[in-house]
């Protein structure tokens, strides 16, 4: 009975081990603070020299873009779900984009520019290209080629 029992735990551990899902954190780069740094300024220059209404409503405007831009870079999420699909989720405001690991060509690292960096380039079957930039490049990729190879094997 005590050995039934042990198999069953195995095997319920089993089963929950297989569909963890993972999530990634989006890594806030020196490009996305600058933007926000930029944006910020500018809003502030608008509001400050308000001389006609066209100022006040650009500062209101950059005022939006900033959040959006402070929204997008803390709370952009990659998550490797059950189901072998991507989710690309930008932000709590933006939309979540899905991509099914079975239409995934080839993974790719590439530097940012001045090498301050790496991202993820994923390319598509349709020959369409995915950049991410998770925090743990290289923790992504290989949590990400292992769901594709168990795909394959599977298959």
């Amino acid at each position: 009975m005590e050995i039934l029992c042990a198999k069953i735990a195995y095997c319920r551990f089993f089963v929950l081990l297989h569909l963890i899902m993972r999530t990634f954190q989006h890594k806030v780069t020196v490009n996305d603070m600058g933007a926000i740094v930029v944006f910020a300024l500018a809003a502030f220059f608008c509001l400050w020299h308000r001389t006609n209404s066209l100022m006040v409503v650009l500062g209101f405007l950059l005022i939006v873009v900033t959040i959006r831009a402070v929204d997008r870079a803390i709370h952009t999420k990659y998550v490797l779900t059950d189901d072998d699909v991507l989710q690309i989720k930008t932000g709590r405001i933006g939309q979540t984009k899905r991509v099914p690991l079975s239409d995934v060509k080839t993974i790719e690292k590439r530097p940012f520019a001045f090498r301050l960096g790496h991202y993820a380039l994923l390319e598509m079957m349709n020959g369409s290209v995915v950049s991410i930039q998770p925090d743990n490049v290289d923790s992504f990729l290989s949590a990400l080629k292992k769901r594709i190879e168990e795909k394959d094997n599977e298959e």
